[in-house]
């Protein structure tokens, strides 16, 4: 029985830890907490550290190949436990760390051709007003909304993130981020029409899988549904059709893994903009998580494998198949956030509702609720993606955490 391990204790390593005992896998968890998510669901969890490198490199020496449950982990612990573990983390450290600077991710998309916004890399004040002033506003066109300082490292869900409409913000902006600009990257904003997701399984063998595409919609910064499959939608249409630029797209994502030697899942999250250049729609990177990731949480009944199954069997260089086998011609998922108001203690509140028969619920297992903490999810499968939201979307009126 191959022993995984997995660093981080949260709701990405609880779901894999699931399906990883489903496909005979022996599964540990490296966490600070005993009541961690991923901790409740394995009698294979050691306290600690994952940014501790003894207590890092004592939890590699006790599985056959460890993973991630998110990118924010010091590369420079990392690279060591694992020369002296000799257990390999996949993805690799050096990916790991490229991936989750918001700086040498988008190097890493324009050294490999796949289209993004513009961007620059802040080192003055200057810099920032100058990208400011060449892509706030397009000639012959309104203003676009500005530009977006994006924080390197750890953001996500909308943390880090500040939209710039005007000078006046720009310079409030400044004076407040002016001394730790360099950690910041600035992009153009991107009016987009949707937000999208894909994701891609590579093995160490080179094969990849890629998942469908997928719409998905966020409310304060955060996930709220995914509904899929998806087409790109060309303007001045009213339905989505196979649009080229998603073809293009995937073999140009499918080309740099493959020449970054990247193994395990990732997750691309995408704009679906009209052209900066011309009335055409284009389909933008915006941004990558080398890792499961929320957008695929409708895979955990609507394909084969689902993202969970097909990162752990990348990892372990198992066979993949080249595309995820639908198990429903439409799908969604919803994300159960909590609320600022609650003044129930969490999940067990599951305990007195009882959701629909054709509604799949996951509960992460967390006692506190916070305003917008995601608590759980719940995923419905139906004839078209649109029925399957609406189940989702009734549903979630009901439920009260």
């Amino acid at each position: 029985m191959k022993r995984i391990g997995i660093l981080g204790g949260g709701q990405l390593a609880r779901m894999m830890v699931i399906e990883g005992f489903k496909m005979g896998l022996e599964m540990h968890v490296l966490s600070s907490r005993a009541d961690d998510p991923a901790a409740q669901v394995t009698r294979f969890w050691h306290e600690g550290d994952p940014n501790s490198e003894p207590e890092l490199a004592q939890f590699l020496s006790r599985v056959d190949v460890a993973t991630v449950e998110s990118e924010f982990l010091d590369e420079r612990v990392l690279a060591p436990a694992i020369q002296t573990s000799r257990v390999a983390v996949v993805p690799s450290p050096k990916l790991l760390g490229l991936l989750s600077d918001r700086k040498t991710q988008k190097e890493w998309l324009k050294q490999h051709k796949i289209p993004t916004s513009p961007f620059v890399a802040l080192h003055t004040a200057t810099d920032a007003r100058n990208f400011f002033r060449e892509h706030a506003h397009s000639p012959g066109r309104k203003n676009t909304g500005g530009v977006v300082f994006k924080k390197r490292r750890h953001g996500y869900d909308g943390y880090g993130t500040f939209i710039i409409q005007n000078g006046r913000e720009l310079e409030e902006w400044l004076n407040k981020f002016g001394d730790s600009i360099h950690e910041f990257i600035c992009e153009a904003f991107i009016p987009f029409r949707r937000e999208l997701a894909l994701q891609f399984a590579r093995n160490t063998d080179g094969e990849i899988l890629c998942y469908p595409l997928v719409e998905w919609h966020a409310q304060n910064s955060r996930c709220l549904w995914v509904k899929g499959p998806v087409g790109a939608i060309p303007y001045g249409k009213k339905s989505p059709s196979d649009h080229p630029q998603t073809a293009k797209l995937t073999r140009l994502i499918s080309r740099a893994l493959k020449q970054s030697s990247y193994v395990g899942l990732i997750s691309f999250e995408l704009f679906e903009a009209r052209s900066r250049s011309s009335a055409q729609t284009e389909i933008l990177v915006n941004e990558i998580a080398p890792r499961v990731h929320n957008s695929g949480h409708y895979s955990l009944e609507a394909t084969t494998p689902n993202q969970f199954q097909a990162h752990l069997r990348a990892i372990l260089n198992w066979p993949l198949p080249k595309t995820a086998q639908l198990c429903s011609n439409g799908f969604a998922m919803w994300n159960i956030l909590g609320k600022s108001d609650s003044r129930k203690s969490g999940a067990n509140n599951s305990r007195e509702w009882r959701p629909p028969h054709d509604v799949h619920m996951h509960w992460y297992g967390k006692s506190e609720i916070r305003e917008g903490r995601k608590m759980g999810h719940m995923t419905a499968l139906a004839a078209t993606p649109e029925a399957a939201l609406k189940i989702l979307s009734t549903t979630a009126k009901r439920l009260k955490l």
